[in-house]
C-alpha cells in the first residue's frame, strides 16, 4: 500500500491535469508535435522498466527504437487525436469511473500480468480479486514496466498465448 501511495504522489500529476484541464493540455499539444513528443516520451522514460544512467536519467533508446516511438507519437499527431485522448481522464473523474460500486462484484474472464517495477501503480492479487470474481490467469513478470508489451514483447506474447490456451 505504501508503494502505491508513493507512486500515486510522484506520478499522478498527468492524470489530475488531464482530468481537470483536458482541453488546455490537448490544444497545447495539438499545436506542437514537439509538445506531444515531450509529454509522451517523458512517460516512456519514467514509466518503463529502463536502465538508468549515472545521473538517474532513463536509457530510453536501448529498449525502444526510434521507429517504435515515432509510430506511437504519430498515432496522436496524424489523426489529430491528442485532444480527444486527454478527455478520458475527465470522463473518468466526472463519472466516478476510477472505482467499482461498493459491494459489487464483476464476473468476467480476466487476465492479469503483474509487472515487477511499476512506475504508475502497484497492483496485488488480493484487491483485484475482490473486484473481479473470475481471474483465470495471473502472471508475475520478471521484467517490464508500464509499457511491458513493448518493453518485453516476447514475454508478453508468451503470457498472452498461455491465457488464450486457458480459455480453450
Amino acid at each position: 500500500m505504501k508503494r502505491s501511495e508513493e507512486l500515486r504522489d510522484r506520478e499522478s500529476a498527468y492524470s489530475h491535469l488531464q482530468g481537470t484541464r483536458p482541453q488546455t493540455l490537448g490544444v497545447a499539444m495539438a499545436d506542437s508535435p514537439v509538445g506531444i513528443a515531450a509529454w509522451i516520451l517523458e512517460k516512456f522514460g519514467n514509466w518503463a522498466d529502463l536502465p538508468r544512467t549515472a545521473d538517474g536519467s532513463p536509457e530510453i533508446w536501448g529498449t525502444f527504437t526510434e521507429d517504435l516511438l515515432l509510430t506511437n507519437l504519430m498515432l496522436y499527431i496524424a489523426p489529430g487525436a491528442v485532444v480527444t485522448a486527454t478527455w478520458i481522464y475527465q470522463g473518468k473523474r466526472l463519472e466516478g469511473g476510477a472505482t467499482f460500486p461498493s459491494g459489487h462484484a464483476y464476473r468476467c474472464t480476466h487476465r492479469h500480468c503483474r509487472i515487477p517495477r511499476p512506475r504508475v501503480s502497484a497492483t496485488t492479487l488480493g484487491p483485484l480479486q475482490r473486484r473481479l470474481s473470475h481471474v483465470i490467469h495471473w502472471t508475475e513478470m520478471e521484467a517490464g514496466g508500464h509499457f511491458a508489451s513493448l518493453e518485453q514483447p516476447q514475454a508478453f506474447l508468451t503470457d498472452l498465448r498461455a491465457f488464450i490456451q486457458a480459455l480453450l
